[in-house]
């Protein structure tokens, strides 16, 4: 006979289970073009990645504490800083105090204090960016993926 801290602990289990599956839907309904990995994917294991000729490439992880990774690049800066400059208003990027849109080339950074989230965008000289999140509360990442989907393609 199973303990009761047994029990709960498998539900606690099968719930969150449950919860990063969520998250992987909602990232791939906010990002139609993400595409899930098969295991092993070489970090976490709910791991989707996109690549599209003139729009960029990345992935998308969700790790075993429920946070998301997304890491993009090639992206171009004048559709993608517009919209993330809209999303989060300008400002907020050290160094880049008129936005990432208006931004020359370099590394910008945002630290989320509140939830504990750490946002690099890296600009280039020929117009495209590099986006990393990193340990980014689920929600936030869809809203991200949603503003960035929308913005890829408008261009």
């Amino acid at each position: 006979m199973r303990s009761t801290v047994d029990l709960v602990t498998d539900t606690w289990e099968v719930a969150f289970k449950l919860q990063q599956e969520a998250a992987v839907a909602g990232a791939m309904t906010a990002f139609p073009l993400l595409q899930r990995m098969p295991y092993p994917t070489g970090c976490c294991d709910l791991r989707m990645n996109w690549e599209q000729d003139g729009l960029g490439e990345g992935h998308v992880c969700v790790d075993d504490q429920g946070r998301g990774t997304v890491e993009f690049i090639g992206m171009p800066q004048a559709a993608v800083g517009a919209a993330l400059d809209t999303l989060m208003g300008k400002g907020w990027w050290d160094d880049a105090p008129d936005g990432i849109e208006a931004a020359g080339p370099g590394d910008y950074f945002w630290s989320d204090e509140d939830h504990g989230g750490e946002w690099e965008i890296k600009v280039e000289a020929d117009g495209r960016l590099t986006m990393s999140m990193d340990f980014m509360r689920i929600p936030d990442v869809i809203g991200v993926l949603d503003t960035v989907h929308t913005a890829l393609t408008a261009t």
